[in-house]
């Protein structure tokens, strides 16, 4: 038994000096990123040394990846070292290197990687290290509620705010501003806090604002500032810009002008904040309404605060009859467009391309009411209150004497200073007083 015991020390002297001869270690000098990202590569870089008393040859280092970590295809999970060094330092060591794949769903955390080690030997001891895996901190501003504002009208703005990242944010800043001070926000300033946003969330941010109503209609640009933090306080910053479109549509008033035998005429007015180009005025078939000959008059271009007039030869249908200029009665005096002291609503389409060069069209109700019109003997119809029929006509014949009397007045004055500068000629001396009392003179004397 003695002897049995002995044997068996000895043999376990033996390989405690052999295990002592041969010691293989692997230690983690980097990885990179750090920390690793989802959806990413990570790549780990070991330094391999040989510790013990003798040499060793065909090391294997070999990875055994579990959840969040895969294989890269075309990259290996071991490595195979030919020949290590006894006693080595580490400016002797091996270095090595493996890539990974993090799942794009890992959450945040450590997470543990075992490597095994095969000293040559025929054994193998594992060594595990530590990964910290931290989703991606980032946002995108991803829409914008509106392309295009009008002038000098207060309009909402809202912006959605979308975290893309892995990760949550926090304190997160935004803000905008147009270059050129075009369009500016109203009861607040450009600035909103987000005190939180989780991962996919998105937040809306909303402004009210106007836009400068001596602005030129065109496309201006917003410059877009993100500022947030992650989780350990990291300051990070995503600056864009996007355009917005400032002008687009205007709006018209329309009001019965005037009417005649012939025709019934309109005054359309741009009461918009924007040009009007191409403007077309039609009126549809309607009920009650009926217009000979054309039913859509071009205009042309309209500037904001500008007007003009559109004319057609309208005509009204009362029960069933149509009422029209041709009537040659007493009643045939009363303006074909109405109807006797009852006011009548027709419809009239605007048609018109924006600042955008896009086409719209708006309706327009207008009430045609007699009790504002009147008539003369020649069937022409002014506007005016009752009792004051042909007020027009006195305003024009009375413009038309004060024009009479400055063309005489004038003309007087042409010959009088002809005369006068062919007296001056002969005599240097003469006056107009002088010419005044020539006429005068002969004056009285035809009397005589």
């Amino acid at each position: 038994k003695q002897i049995l015991l002995a044997i068996s020390l000895l043999i376990l002297a033996m390989g405690i000096a052999a295990a002592d001869d041969v010691a293989v270690v692997a230690d983690l000098i980097s990885q990179i990123p750090d920390p690793a990202r989802p959806s990413e590569l990570v790549e780990i870089r070991l330094n391999v040394q040989n510790l013990g008393y003798d040499d060793v040859e065909n090391v294997i280092i070999e990875l055994e990846p579990e959840y969040p970590f895969a294989q890269v295809p075309g990259e290996p999970l071991n490595i195979t070292i030919p020949y290590l060094g006894s006693r080595q330092t580490d400016e002797d060591a091996a270095i090595i290197e493996f890539k990974m794949f993090i799942d794009k769903d890992a959450p945040d955390g450590v997470y543990e990687l075992d490597i095994r080690i095969w000293d040559g030997t025929g054994t193998y001891t594992t060594k595990t290290i530590d990964i910290e895996v931290r989703g991606k901190e980032y946002a995108q501003i991803i829409t914008i509620s509106k392309a295009n504002v009008d002038l000098a009208r207060e309009e909402p703005l809202e912006f959605v705010i979308t975290n893309t990242g892995n990760s949550p944010l926090k304190n997160m800043v935004f803000s905008w501003n147009d270059p050129d001070g075009v369009v500016l926000p109203v009861y607040s300033d450009n600035t909103k806090y987000i005190k939180h946003l989780g991962v996919d969330e998105s937040v809306e941010v909303s402004y009210t604002v106007i836009a400068d109503i001596n602005a030129d209609p065109g496309l201006y640009q917003l410059d877009l500032n993100l500022e947030f933090e992650d989780y350990e306080s990291n300051t990070s910053e995503i600056s864009t810009t996007a355009g917005i479109f400032v002008g687009g549509e205007t709006d018209f008033d329309v009001a019965f002008s005037g009417s005649s035998e012939d025709e019934t005429s309109f005054s359309i007015a741009n009461i918009g904040s924007v040009s009007a180009n191409s403007v077309t005025v039609s009126i549809p078939d309607q009920k009650g309404w009926k217009v000979s000959g054309i039913d859509s008059v071009i205009i042309g271009n309209l500037n904001t605060g500008d007007y003009t007039i559109a004319s057609f030869n309208l005509q009204q249908e009362v029960e069933g009859a149509l009422r029209g200029p041709s009537e040659n009665n007493e009643s045939s005096q009363v303006p074909p467009s109405l109807s006797a002291n009852q006011p009548s609503v027709l419809n009239i389409e605007i048609s018109y391309t924006d600042t955008q060069g896009e086409r719209h069209t708006v309706t327009k109700e207008v009430d045609i009411n007699p009790s504002t019109t009147g008539s003369t003997p020649d069937g022409m119809v002014y506007g005016g209150r009752p009792g004051r029929h042909g007020n027009a006509m006195q305003k024009t014949t009375t413009a038309t004497k004060w024009i009479g009397i400055g063309i005489v007045g004038l003309t007087i004055f042409v010959v009088v200073h002809k005369r006068y500068k062919k007296e001056r000629l002969n005599d240097p001396d003469y006056t107009y007083k002088k010419m005044a009392g020539d006429f005068f003179g002969k004056l009285k004397r035809k009397q005589m």
